[in-house]
């Protein structure tokens, strides 16, 4: 299944809304974008690919490494350069630990995030680099056809029609649309699983 570009996919969503002549069409392009748009947000909650994990590397700075903007989740515990992997604690458990630092300062190395900050206990000092691999949000498919449009344009079709429902009054087809959306989001996210899982066994710790 391929597209030449978004036009190109924007027109074949419409033919499954309306039928193979679209020029006869009501829907605007605008409205066509609204529904695309909200339902490609949607995948990004639902669905992580290997073609979006990218490299991260954070510097600390004020106590805090801001995560940039295309950040989805942490695919894995982050390095702090000097000190090691660190493990994750909920913000208020590192926070109280922060408070009683003068009486408990040992402790392995730990992180969380306050806003869109990943903050450590005990404190990194400013300057120190934080590296990992994150899962990230490509650019809207409105600015061009991306890796994760490429290996699942299904996923994205009925993520549309979904979507596209409640605006244009599909609600008899939209039980269908669901369900189909829902299948491919699990089949997919079988598929990526077994990328990197299949030909060897799972372990659940190393050494």
């Amino acid at each position: 299944m391929q597209f030449a570009n978004y036009v190109d996919f924007r027109n074949k969503v419409q033919v499954l809304l309306d039928g193979d002549d679209i020029s006869t069409s009501d829907l605007s392009t605008d409205v066509l974008d609204l529904v695309i748009g909200a339902g490609e947000v949607r995948i990004y909650r639902d669905l992580r690919s290997s073609v979006q994990d990218t490299a991260l590397s954070l510097t600390v700075t004020a106590g805090a490494a801001a995560v940039p903007d295309d950040f989805l989740e942490l695919r894995g515990a982050p390095y702090v350069f000097g000190c090691g992997v660190a493990s994750y604690a909920p913000w208020e458990a590192l926070t109280d630990l922060t408070q009683r630092a003068a009486r408990n300062a040992a402790g392995p190395l730990r992180y969380s995030f306050q806003g869109d900050s990943m903050i450590f206990y005990p404190t990194v000092p400013d300057a120190t680099v934080v590296t990992g691999q994150y899962y990230k949000r490509f650019a809207d498919i409105s600015t061009g056809l991306n890796a994760l449009f490429n290996r699942h344009p299904d996923l994205f079709i009925y993520a549309a029609l979904s979507s596209s429902a409640p605006f244009l009054g599909e609600m008899t087809r939209l039980p269908i649309w669901e369900q189909t959306y829902s299948g491919l989001v699990e089949s997919a996210n079988e598929q990526e699983r077994r990328r990197v899982t299949r030909g060897s066994k799972l372990a659940t710790r190393l050494g």
